[in-house]
C-alpha cells in the first residue's frame, strides 16, 4: 500500500517536468530542458568538455581559431600574406595600391588622367570612364556635372558608394555580397540576415551604412569586385508634404517616390545622409534607402 501511494506522487510531481527532470553534469535547467554549460557540447545525453587545438580558444560551446590563423579540419594554421598584404583576423588583405588576384597582390596601374584609391583607380575631375580609359568630358557634360554634381561620371568630391547587402559578419569583420570586406572599429551589435548595406568613400577614407542601424567609419579590407556609383554626402534640413518632399541644407529640392513616403513621412527634419547618383537616398538615422527626383 505504501509502495503504491509513493507511486502515485511521484506521478502527479512528474507532470511538472522540471520535477523529473535529470540533467546531466556541467549543465544546467531552463524551463523544462538542460543546457550544457559554456566550455562543453551536448554529445548525446552528456556534456563533454570542448578541447581547443593550438592557435584556438573556446567560447561558449565551440572553439575558435585565433586572430592570425584560419580554420583548415580540426586545427588552427597560421595565415601566410603574400607580398603587399597584411593577415587581419582569419585572412589576408591585399594593400592600398595593390588588388587581388588569385593568390596574389598585383600593383594596381591608374590609365592616364587617373588615379589609384584604395584597390583601384578611378578617372580624375573632368574625365568620364570609357573602357579602361579616362576620356576628357565635353563642354556640355561639364555643364551638367557643374548643374548637378551627383550625376556625372566624376564628381568633384569623388565619393564612391556601391550598393550591396551583408553577407556574414564575424566580431568586427564584415563581409558584403559584393566581395568587399571591411572592417568597423566601433560595437555595431547584431545585423541580421541579408540585411541592405551601402559602401562608400573617397581617398583612403572608408564608410558603411547599414539598414536599420547608423553609418560607421570603417577599413577597407577588401575592395569590392563592381564598380560603384557617384555620390554626395548630403544634409537634409526639411521633410514636407507628409514625406512628398526633401528639402536640402542647400536649398535643393527632392520628391520621393509615392511608394516610399510611407518611410519618409516618419522622418525628422535636420540630418544627414548620402545621395547616390542624384537618384537614391539614406537617412543615416533612419532604416531604409528611397528613391528621390530632383525638382529644383
Amino acid at each position: 500500500m505504501k509502495s503504491f501511494l509513493t507511486s502515485i506522487i511521484l506521478l502527479i510531481f512528474c507532470l511538472t517536468p522540471i520535477l523529473c527532470l535529470s540533467a546531466p553534469a556541467n549543465s544546467h535547467v531552463v524551463g523544462d530542458s538542460w543546457y550544457c554549460n559554456d566550455g562543453y557540447k551536448q554529445v548525446g545525453n552528456k556534456c563533454v568538455k570542448v578541447i581547443a587545438p593550438e592557435n584556438a580558444h573556446v567560447s561558449g560551446h565551440d572553439w575558435y581559431c585565433n586572430d592570425g590563423y584560419k580554420q583548415v579540419g580540426d586545427k588552427c594554421v597560421k595565415v601566410i600574406a603574400p607580398e603587399n598584404a597584411h593577415v587581419s583576423g582569419h585572412d589576408w588583405y591585399c594593400n592600398d595600391g595593390y588588388k587581388q588576384v588569385g593568390d596574389k597582390c598585383v600593383k594596381v596601374i591608374a590609365p592616364e588622367n587617373a588615379h589609384v584609391s584604395g584597390h583601384d583607380w578611378y578617372c580624375n575631375d573632368g574625365y568620364k570612364q570609357v573602357g579602361n580609359k579616362c576620356v576628357k568630358l565635353s563642354a556640355s557634360e561639364v555643364e551638367k556635372q557643374q548643374q548637378h554634381p551627383a550625376q556625372g561620371s566624376s564628381i568633384s568630391s569623388h565619393i564612391i558608394a556601391y550598393q550591396t547587402k551583408i553577407e556574414s559578419d564575424s566580431g568586427d569583420v564584415v563581409k558584403l555580397e559584393n566581395g568587399a570586406i571591411v572592417e568597423i572599429s566601433r560595437y555595431f551589435g547584431y545585423i541580421g540576415y541579408r540585411k541592405n548595406a551601402v559602401l562608400y568613400g573617397r581617398a583612403n577614407r572608408c564608410n558603411i551604412w547599414i539598414e536599420g542601424k547608423k553609418s560607421y567609419k570603417c577599413d577597407l579590407l577588401k575592395s569590392p569586385q563592381s564598380r560603384g556609383r557617384p555620390a554626395e554626402e548630403v544634409h537634409i534640413s526639411e521633410v514636407k508634404g507628409d514625406g512628398a518632399i526633401i528639402i536640402m541644407l542647400d536649398g535643393r529640392i527632392y520628391e520621393v517616390d509615392s511608394y516610399d513616403t510611407i518611410e519618409t513621412s516618419l522622418w525628422l527634419g535636420i540630418s544627414d545622409g548620402i545621395l547616390i547618383d542624384n537618384t537614391t537616398l539614406i537617412n543615416f538615422d533612419e532604416r531604409e534607402a528611397v528613391s528621390v527626383n530632383q525638382i529644383r
